[in-house]
């Protein structure tokens, strides 16, 4: 622009020219450079690795590959799923595997007329019979709430992660038989009906 100037060249129609290319671009580019910040702030903060079985930006599944721009996710039905990364940073991340250890939180229902003591009992005992439920933190089996149609006991072991739906499945079947072979029922939802005759 200069040397325009010094050979008698009117650099102004130049310069709003270049300024107007770098308005347009820079717009252009506006969600490409989100992506690239927030890229750096997660390769920088590690909220998740590769590996990790995690629920960002809408999408839950294993990371399988990051970069500056993006995140590639594998869901549980196999599908790739790639993601921006200023749409992961801008909204909650949840690590599923970021700890070695979880909690199953699971809940039965009872009929009023059982044992609530004895369903206790049963479910903690067979909680201390799995080889995949960690003796600490111990385990909580405890009745909750009184429901409309049943009493409920929440059941909490802690496990390792990798464990979690082994566990979560062995211990709701293990139940259902074990409360099968004692006589303690799963209630289901049903309404009496009075029928008043006028006469």
């Amino acid at each position: 622009m200069w040397a325009l100037d010094l050979i008698g060249v009117k650099s102004g129609p130049f310069l709003a020219a270049f300024g107007a290319a770098g308005f347009i671009l820079g717009f252009a580019l506006q969600d490409t450079l989100a992506n690239l910040a927030a890229g750096i702030m997660i390769l920088f903060h590690r909220p998740y690795d590769i590996g990790n079985f995690v629920t960002a930006g809408g999408v839950t599944g294993k990371v399988t590959r990051m970069n500056l721009a993006a995140t590639t996710f594998l869901t549980g039905d196999n599908q790739q799923v790639i993601v921006p990364n200023g749409s992961i940073w801008g909204d909650v991340i949840t690590n599923v595997t970021g700890s070695e250890t979880r909690r199953v939180d699971m809940s039965f229902g009872i009929s009023y007329d059982d044992d609530m003591d004895k369903a206790e009992s049963l479910i903690l005992d067979i909680l201390k019979q799995h080889p995949k439920v960690l003796k600490h933190p111990a385990p909580t089996v405890k009745t909750h709430e009184l429901g409309d149609f049943s009493v409920n006991l929440i059941c909490r072991p802690w496990v390792k992660t990798a464990d979690y739906w082994t566990v979560h499945w062995d211990i709701i079947k293990q139940v259902k038989k074990r409360f099968d072979a004692e006589g303690l029922s799963f209630p289901y939802p049903q309404h009496d009906v009075h029928v008043s005759q006028v006469s």
